[in-house]
């Protein structure tokens, strides 16, 4: 092996292991992977400009651009009475098979997000027994069809870059369909699994509150038993933040001094307990929101807030909102609520101020668990011309008459001249974290191949496996994927392991497809695991379940459906 092989092989160790342990900062790590073989001269500027305008890139960012109009329809929401309409075993398939074949088109994330609010306010049928499954059903339909999940679209993409013809919008139905079938009954015999208890909705976890004793406060120099602090209802003391020090535990006889930061545990509608208080302002007051349109969300993963201080999101401008209080499910909070870094999956309850519910960043950014919802909607008959023209799009693309590029290009020209889709809106939600993923896997394909590791594995795989059969090798690739994935993201997962895949194929001289579909089966086969995959977090936050209901109900899903993408991928696509 030569000394750049070696090199881009460090590289590409460096780059997995660093995925297994912050696989939340995915396009932070690509970026530097991108930044080093770059500098290091392993790849050129041809080929880094190559990998930034690819076809097959290029085809997915239009498809996410144009999904962000999609989820503004509300076609979805209007069913979901239906679904969940009469007896549990109707409700239980419908809503099952609503969402595999929605997911099989749109983004999964948003329709988790739709979903999640209603099953969990289902007054008719047990909440916890219907959104984990929903959730697994949605991944299951993502994997339908070519534009049912990114990772789908960054296999193809990375099969195009290496000179292999691209993937079908149905390729993947075959097999999808039968393994999500095996699924779907395995979720139904499994259902008492999981706790058949209803979510309470209408009363609030315990979050993390705080308030500020102003300089003209009258509570200055009382003891906290003195001031009224000592046996609020609803609400308990259980920290002072004084000049960067905390006194914790707060003990009746600590005297209050201006400047204070009191943090309190408990009900967050008890906010206005706090007002009675003279000179005791909460956090949303101090942002200029008064407390008394409360409503509760949920971070999304891959939400903007995500990994930044609360201080520094400038929250009040974007949202027309203030924090009033937060939760972590399993972790105990303490310390100012400006100095917490948001994650995706962390309880928010806002006060909301009249615009709130007009600000077209929230289904981005939130999963709005009760409280104001938003109301930007599309007249009717825009809304049905959207969904048709999109059906058109993918119906053109899968007869073959025209490719699912011209078709996105024809879609996504046709939503800005009408203004659906607005500039302002594509430079916010621009995918620019998934652009730069799978840039960065490109050209780091590139450089497995011009350094001749990509020759070098092929030739040690056919010396290795020359009396091994193809098969065991597939499932071998299978296997490796599936443990990749649940210790780091599914796109991640895809975008390191299909240039493998096709090391194996070439070494072996046998057809690719086998093996680059396994990756894209197995890389989206991310059931046990709750934080590996974005809705998998939702789903665990929204649904309060434990480790124990991914392992109990995710653990025998992903062996069935491994099993099946086993035997039945080589009998569709043969070696």
């Amino acid at each position: 092996m030569t000394s750049e092989a070696l090199w881009v092989l460090l590289i590409f160790i460096i780059t997995l292991v660093a995925l297994a342990y912050w696989h939340h900062r995915a396009e932070k790590i690509f970026g530097c992977t991108l930044l080093v073989l770059y500098i290091s001269g392993a790849i050129s500027s041809d080929d880094l400009i190559a990998s930034a305008a690819n076809q097959g890139l290029v085809t997915l960012v239009l498809l996410l651009c144009t999904a962000f109009v999609l989820e503004r329809t509300f076609w979805l929401q209007r069913i979901t009475s239906w679904m969940l309409a009469r007896g549990f075993t109707g409700s239980w398939w419908r809503v099952m098979l609503s969402a595999l074949m929605s997911s099989a088109f749109l983004n999964n994330t948003a329709i988790v997000s739709i979903l999640l609010g209603p099953l969990r306010a289902s007054q008719q049928h047990s909440g916890r027994r219907l959104i984990l499954p929903m959730t697994y059903a949605v991944s299951m339909g993502g994997m339908l069809t070519l534009v049912g999940t990114s990772t789908n679209l960054i296999v193809n993409t990375m099969m195009l870059d290496a000179g292999l013809e691209g993937l079908h919008l149905l390729d993947f139905f075959p097999v999808g369909v039968i393994a999500a079938a095996l699924g779907l009954a395995w979720l139904w015999i499994a259902r008492n699994l999981l706790p058949n208890d209803k979510l309470d909705n209408d009363a609030l976890m315990p979050y993390l509150l705080e308030a500020r004793v102003s300089d003209n406060s009258s509570m200055i120099g009382k003891t906290v038993e003195q001031a009224g602090l000592r046996h609020l209802q609803r609400l308990f003391l259980v920290e002072i933040i004084r000049r960067g020090s905390s006194l914790c535990p707060v003990a009746p006889g600590d005297r209050l001094e201006a400047g204070d930061t009191l943090l309190f545990s408990g009900d967050p509608t008890a906010v206005g307990l706090l007002s009675r208080f003279s000179g005791l302002d909460n956090y949303a007051e101090r942002h200029g929101i008064q407390g008394d349109e409360l409503t509760e969300v949920l971070v999304l993963p891959d939400s903007q807030l995500s990994g930044c201080k609360l201080k520094d999101t400038e929250f009040r401008a974007k949202f027309d909102a203030a924090v009033v209080a937060m939760r972590r499910n399993g972790e105990t909070l303490s310390g100012s609520l400006g100095e917490k870094t948001l994650q995706g999956g962390d309880f928010l309850v806002l006060a909301t101020g009249l615009d709130f519910s007009n600000r077209n960043n929230l289904a981005k950014n939130f999963l709005i668990i009760r409280g104001a919802k938003p109301t930007i909607a599309f007249k009717p008959l825009t809304e049905w011309l959207m969904i048709g023209g999109f059906v058109l799009a993918i119906t053109l693309s899968a007869l073959g008459w025209v490719s699912l590029l011209k078709a996105m290009i024809c879609y996504f020209g046709l939503l800005l001249s009408t203004g659906v889709l607005t500039l302002n809106e594509l430079r916010r939600r621009f995918p620019f974290g998934l652009w730069l993923i799978v840039m960065a896997a490109l050209a780091l394909a590139k450089a497995m191949e011009g350094s001749g590791l990509m020759g070098y594995v092929s030739s040690h795989v056919k010396v290795a496996l020359q009396d091994v059969s193809p098969y065991v090798a597939l499932i071998g690739v299978l296997l490796v994927t599936w443990c990749v994935t649940e210790l780091v993201t599914n796109n991640a997962t895809a975008a390191m392991m299909t240039p493998v895949a096709l090391a194996v194929a070439q070494g072996l001289d046998v057809s690719p497809l086998p093996f680059v579909m396994v990756v894209a089966y197995a890389s989206s086969c991310s059931f046990i695991n709750p934080y590996a995959y974005q809705t998998n977090l939702m789903a665990f936050r929204a649904g309060e379940y434990g480790l124990g209901d991914y392992i109990r109900l995710g653990l025998p899903l992903s062996i069935l459906y491994l099993v099946a993408i086993v035997c039945l991928v080589p009998l569709i696509f043969p070696f």
